[in-house]
């Protein structure tokens, strides 16, 4: 009985000290993308999943369309909670966009519109199952990358408003699921 406890006990420490490495993995990737977009604001000493009012801004019954500051999570996967969702609208966040956000592996959504980023879509995001891309009203530059083509979970992206060059690339092509563009 007593080595059955012992068992017990090692793989709750175990999933315990697992849930705290992964949360702390989360946690430096949301302070990386944070310093890449130059947001000043996020406290790192509170659970992103939470749901408190500093990863999730409550704006009333009609918050404004154009702001807006939300990170989700999904804890149902794998009785850890991942980070599902980003959207950081109107936030005159003047950075890059972040290549770290290809370090959230959950991520299905990042709206980072209407802020006043440039530089170009990092060519690390192709390795995400990001499901929707809105960049629009930035000051994003360039030509707008092939790899997009690549990341087929892709069911809405917004690059408008943006000053990119040259032509849509015909890679596009590729995403099947793709509802809006």
């Amino acid at each position: 009985m007593a080595m059955m406890f012992e068992s017990g006990l090692s793989l709750f420490t175990m999933l315990i000290l697992s849930t705290f490495l992964f949360l702390q993995v989360t946690v430096n990737a949301l302070k990386e993308i944070a310093n890449q977009l130059r947001k000043k604001d996020w406290d790192f000493s509170l659970n992103p999943c939470d749901g408190n009012t500093n990863w999730t801004t409550p704006l009333g019954n009609h918050p404004p369309p154009q702001f807006n500051n939300v990170v989700n999570c999904n804890c149902s996967l794998d009785d850890v909670c991942h980070v599902v969702n980003i959207s950081l609208k109107g936030q005159d966040l003047a950075g890059v966009l972040p290549p770290s956000l290809a370090k959230l592996p959950s991520i299905k959504m990042i709206d980072l519109s209407f802020n006043y980023l440039n530089g170009n879509i990092p060519e690390e995001w192709e390795s995400t199952k990001l499901e929707f891309i809105s960049v629009t009203g930035n000051r994003l530059s360039g030509s707008i990358p092939t790899f997009l083509g690549n990341i087929t979970t892709l069911k809405s992206l917004g690059l408008e408003n943006n000053i990119f060059s040259g032509k849509v690339p015909a890679e596009l092509g590729n995403l099947k699921s793709l509802s809006l563009l």
